[in-house]
């Protein structure tokens, strides 16, 4: 009998199904709550190519019947497990037998199964079984509940509207069978975001009914407080609640109140008693939480037992606060749309959660709302000119900034100063930027510090904004502020860039990454940045840009593009490095016009290699005056390796790098001191001072082996040896491998394809080929014989 078809793509079980394809020789049992995806992995399975596949379906009304399911698997004449072994090892590998509802079998059945499946090993067959218990005769693989980003990858598959899965992820518990449900059953207003969704799932109710009904009262009153305490999913308990009569839901909580302790414990009795009690709920609302999730739990709660409307939409406010800091933007917009007060505080957190995780326009307008109602507009403009500037709208920015109040307030002197700076007018800027990091080191939060490191950046102080971005981070840590942390995190990592501490910049975001939607673009970006400068290519920037694409987010795509040219030039395409930087200033990503700067001594280096250096003057121009401003080493080190690049005078070239050295060893950055020294040696070879340019590749050639530059190592190499030198190839042990590429080199070994290491180390597949590339050019390898042996030897 074939296994029941499933009306919801595999989304979030690829690791999964690949182990399952791959269970020749053994058993498994796939354990795991209704609606969870079992039955669609095993039609995955029923449809992999190159398997035989023989299977059965457990049937209720045949679970009292000895081996009614191994008589449907074999025939009548297989009655034991001697029996069923013998079939199985005469199928024609590869095999895999596959039962599905396992807990519907009959326990001689299973039996028999069992110990066929004891006696697989060495075989080419194996076995794989769907239950919603485990058992004793298999091991078991728990099937946990979809992530949040598969399930926005399935309700996507579902053509679901991008600012109403959020909240279907967050009712749908990562229950993939609730979550197709409930994209089902959306009205036209819903699917637009003009209604929230209802979490109970109505065509269900019926069933449920008349299976509660058709048990025992204690029966029925075990079984929901089971679903009540551990539910499968919030769908399925809010169902199975609805479907239960008033008496029995009381009766569960009572029973629950009186096993539990704590905020839970309160909840339960609160939900035993008839009719509402406000000291109950006032307690609960008042209980101690143990984080912001828990306290989400418990005032979502104490809400639905207010009977003040006022109390109620302040609880469900301050839940839906503690939600959004607990990293759960879905169950933040779904409290959200619950609160029918406040509206200038409902307008300010919900364009907050959309700036971080859905549409920047849509943010642009929750926040112009909310500066319009609230009495102190502060943090809604403030807010909202980031929405501006993620979205490459300067010229809404700027009209932006005539809204904001004169004053002497954080928003109105950060406003000035970077319209001042984006202007061009850095003497205009200083009083207003030193004003933003005075006043947003003073307050204790986590924002305060973030507008005081983007100031102090916007001045070209980029090692005080990367102090003030560290003060963020700790602010966020401390409180636990989950959806302010990666914020914070970004400028820690761009600054780090910014300062040529590339190590620091990868750990940044790669913590980043646990973050909402449009943060986690950013760090991606950042991540593919700082490989970049490194010369390396990294998988972050394709997996970034599918996300940057839907939501128009400029500042990653910008980032992205920097990147990219970082790449080229890398890779010797200065052309393509030119044409992508000439976008980016004209603004094909919107008007950034930070990212724009930074990247000037890109553009330049590819104006000067593809032959045209005038395109690179005005770009140069902007930057000198920026770094004039800040007057940090880091900014004056490449400004004069810029000037150095387009100088026609070699004797004005020389000048220029040797003062690019002495800035660059002020500033510590040992990525670009190497870049520069690999610059000055070509220009003193170009002119036949070969003995100069060996001193200076030869440093150029230290400096990028110890930062694990190999690629630019290997040009610094090749510049040695056309100044005479003879240069041993590099060293290249296994230990200069980091621990991931290490795990990976030994699987390699042992034989492993880059799919089974993508599945035993939790990668993509991707990721394995990225870091596979990078491992045969550290090692000098060419291919995985060759890997494979260089272990052996080590």
């Amino acid at each position: 009998m074939p296994v029941r078809d499933v009306v919801y793509p595999l989304r979030g079980r690829d690791d999964l199904f690949g182990g399952l394809r791959s269970v020749a020789g053994h058993a498994v049992l796939v354990r795991g709550a209704e609606g969870l995806g079992k039955s669609a992995l095993l039609t995955e399975l029923r449809g992999a190519s190159g398997v035989r596949l023989l299977g059965v379906r457990g049937l209720r009304a045949e679970r009292a019947l000895p081996f009614g399911a191994l008589h449907r698997l074999f025939g009548a004449s297989v009655t034991g497990g001697a029996e069923a072994h013998r079939r199985l090892s005469e199928l024609p590998g590869p095999a895999i037998c596959w039962v599905d509802d396992a807990q519907w079998v009959d326990a001689e059945s299973l039996a028999a199964l069992g110990f066929a499946a004891r006696r697989l090993s060495g075989t080419q067959v194996g076995m794989v079984l769907a239950s919603r218990s485990g058992s004793d005769e298999f091991e078991s693989v728990e099937l946990a509940p979809l992530t949040a980003e598969a399930a926005d990858l399935l309700l996507r598959d579902r053509s679901v509207p991008a600012g109403v899965r959020p909240q279907l992820v967050e009712l749908g518990g990562g229950n993939p069978a609730d979550l197709v449900a409930l994209a089902a059953q959306l009205t036209p207003a819903q699917a637009a975001g003009r209604e929230p969704v209802s979490p109970v799932l109505r065509e269900r109710l019926a069933g449920y009914a008349a299976r509660l009904d058709a048990m025992p009262a204690e029966d029925r009153v075990r079984f929901l407080a089971a679903v009540v305490d551990s539910p499968a999913s919030k769908v399925a308990q809010a169902t199975w609640s609805a479907a239960a009569s008033p008496s029995d839901r009381r009766a569960a909580h009572a029973r629950l109140a009186a096993e539990g302790e704590g905020p839970d414990a309160l909840w339960h009795l609160a939900m035993a008693t008839a009719t509402p009690s406000a000291p109950l709920a006032d307690a609960l609302a008042a209980a101690p939480a143990a984080d912001h999730a828990a306290s989400a739990r418990q005032l979502e709660r104490a809400a639905a037992l207010a009977v003040d409307p006022p109390v109620r939409a302040a609880r469900l406010l301050a839940a839906a606060d503690a939600a959004w800091q607990a990293g759960r933007p879905g169950w933040a917009r779904l409290l959200l749309s619950r609160v029918d007060a406040e509206p200038g505080a409902v307008a300010l957190l919900h364009g907050e959660i959309e700036l971080r995780d859905g549409d920047p326009a849509v943010a642009t307008h929750e926040l112009g709302t909310a500066a319009e109602l609230l009495p102190d507009p502060a943090a809604a403009l403030l807010l909202a000119g980031e929405a501006r500037r993620l979205g490459g709208d300067l010229s809404g920015y700027r009209g932006l900034a005539r809204t904001v109040p004169a004053g002497d307030g954080l928003a109105s002197a950060h406003f000035s100063g970077l319209t001042s700076v984006y202007a061009g007018r850095h003497d205009d800027a200083v009083d207003p930027l030193e004003e933003a990091v005075r006043r947003g080191m003073g307050d204790a939060d986590v924002a305060g510090a973030v507008w005081a490191a983007e100031a102090a950046f916007a001045r070209g102080h980029a090692e005080r904004a990367h102090e003030y971005a560290a003060a963020a981070v700790s602010r966020a840590r401390l409180g636990r502020r989950h959806a302010e942390l990666p914020w914070a995190l970004i400028y820690l990592s761009l600054s780090a860039i910014a300062l040529d501490r590339l190590p620091c910049a990868r750990a940044a975001s790669r913590e980043g990454l646990h973050a909402p939607h449009n943060l986690r673009m950013e760090h991606l970006t950042l991540l593919g940045l700082a490989a970049a400068l490194l010369g390396e290519r990294a998988p972050e920037l394709g997996e970034a840009a599918g996300g940057i694409a839907e939501r128009g987010l400029g500042r990653p795509a910008a980032v992205s593009a920097w990147a990219n040219a970082c790449l080229d030039l890398a890779e010797d395409r200065p052309d393509d490095a030119l044409s992508r930087l000439e976008d980016l200033a004209s603004g094909v990503s919107g008007d950034q016009p930070v990212i724009r700067v930074l990247a000037t001594p890109q553009l330049v280096e590819a104006a000067v290699l593809a032959g045209r250096p005038e395109r690179a003057r005005t770009a140069l121009e902007v930057f000198d005056r920026w770094t004039l401003a800040g007057a940090e080493p880091c900014w004056l080190a490449l400004s004069h390796r810029c000037h150095a690049l387009t100088a026609e005078d070699p004797v004005g070239a020389e000048r220029r790098f040797r003062a690019a050295i002495e800035a660059h060893r002020l500033a510590g950055g040992a990525v670009e001191l190497a870049r520069t020294r690999f610059a000055y040696a070509t220009l003193l070879r170009r002119h036949r001072r070969t003995r100069d340019a060996r001193d200076q590749f030869r440093d150029a050639l230290r400096g990028f082996e110890n930062v694990g530059a190999t690629r630019f190592a290997e040009r610094a190499r090749a510049g040695l040896r056309a100044t005479g030198e003879t240069v041993d190839a590099p060293h290249r042990s296994l230990a200069g491998l980091t621990p991931q590429q290490s795990a990976i080199t030994r699987l390699v070994a042992a034989g492993e394809t880059n799919k089974e290491i993508a599945r035993r180390l939790v990668i993509s597949h991707r990721t394995v080929d990225h870091h596979l590339r990078n491992i045969f050019t550290a090692l000098g390898v060419r291919s995985r014989v060759e890997l494979a042996r260089r272990f052996a030897d080590s």
